[in-house]
């Protein structure tokens, strides 16, 4: 799977190989592995025919919200392009669960250590984040992918190499950037980097790197804007800050707000949309679009109705789970599609793409739908 950044949607390989065909031909499963893996289990509960292990060398508090996780991938992991994520697969409770986390090192780096960083901002409400912080110990295993993802350096790209570029972040969505800085800075690169970097804190994440990193890279541009003082982003501030956008290949990665905000505001400054990269670092709010009809969620497999009012701002996962059902689950922002369920009838809203679907049956991902009045899942 793939994840294709500029035009926003998944783009997977509709060419098996031949070991791929012969294996769903033999066993209706895309590996003979994973054919297998249910009948291991039984003597190894731990195998898994996916991912790769890592081990947990140390855990880092960055402030009071953000913690870092350095991992030892095992030696056969490939490495990654900076700005990559990867997916972690962790056991709680006897049940394992998948988040998404993008790389906040560099892959040179981990060539240099065999480590690699996630910086990981605790949800308040949330099921993993917390665990990730408090129980997680040193030297415990977690299993991570190989690393995915298009919000890359240019180089990854084309020949182009030497493209003045833009960053724009927001809270945690820095840890991409970390990873470019740190690369280009490894590399002895002299290409012009301007970092606009938003937060609702004087003391930024990384605060003690900047500095650093500005004296590595000669040209390299840094301006940390304290939002709870100076508010958002805006046309003027950022025509004042950085005066030759209009050259500049810009990447944004933030909160959902932040990179609508900068985009709309790039655009209408006249930066071609095809110069305007983004990721989304967490899910897609739920707007007033999706809200508008009140109406029953029934899940035909276990029997259970729940009522839903407009104005709970619920995803149908978030429904489903409140309701017992236990569906599997991983990014929560429509990247791993692990929450794909099969919607029997009834419309649904998704609030990645902001379209309706029809009435009909057809597969959904649970963690980016809203149910607009009756809608039957097949859980």
């Amino acid at each position: 799977m793939n994840y294709d950044l500029r035009q926003n949607h998944i783009v997977t390989n509709n060419n098996p190989t031949i070991q791929q065909w012969l294996s769903k031909t033999l066993t209706n499963h895309s590996s003979v592995k994973g054919y297998l893996e249910p009948v291991i289990q039984m003597i190894n509960p731990n195998w898994q025919s996916h991912g790769f292990l890592a081990k947990v060398i140390e855990k880092r508090i960055e402030n009071e919200w953000v913690f870092s996780l350095v991992l030892q991938p095992q030696k056969k992991w490939p490495s990654f392009k900076a700005g990559q994520y990867i997916e972690l697969q962790v056991e709680i409770n006897g049940v394992r669960y998948t988040r998404i986390f993008s790389i906040s090192s560099s892959p040179s780096y981990y060539l240099d250590s065999g480590l690699i960083e996630l910086t990981i901002r605790r949800q308040a409400h949330g099921k993993v984040t917390p665990w990730l912080s408090t129980d997680l110990s040193k030297n415990s295993t977690v299993r991570i992918s190989r690393a995915q993802g298009d919000f890359v350096l240019p180089k990854y790209l084309s020949n182009e190499t030497s493209h003045p570029l833009l960053f724009i972040a927001g809270g945690s969505g820095i840890t991409p950037f970390r990873s470019f800085l740190h690369e280009l800075a490894d590399q002895n690169t002299h290409q012009d980097v301007h970092l606009i970097y938003y937060n609702q804190s004087s003391e930024p994440l990384f605060a003690e790197e900047w500095q650093q990193l500005a004296e590595q890279i000669p040209n390299l541009k840094i301006n940390l804007i304290d939002t709870s003082i100076v508010g958002q982003i805006n046309t003027e501030q950022l025509s004042k800050l950085c005066p030759d956008y209009i050259n500049r290949l810009a990447y944004i990665c933030g909160p959902h707000g932040l990179i609508t905000s900068s985009r709309d505001i790039l655009i209408d400054l006249n930066v071609n949309d095809s110069n305007i990269r983004h990721e989304l670092f967490g899910p897609k709010p739920i707007t007033e679009l999706s809200r508008q009809l009140d109406g029953e969620i029934t899940f035909t497999r276990s029997g259970t109705q729940a009522s839903y009012t407009a104005d709970q701002n619920k995803t149908l996962l978030e429904l489903a789970e409140a309701n017992d059902t236990n569906p599997i689950s991983g990014c929560r922002m429509g990247v791993c599609h692990q929450c794909k369920c099969h919607k029997q009838q009834g419309v649904i809203y998704n609030t990645l793409t902001e379209s309706y679907s029809d009435t009909g049956a057809e597969d959904i991902q649970l963690c980016i739908s809203v149910a607009v009045g009756d809608v039957s899942l097949d859980l």
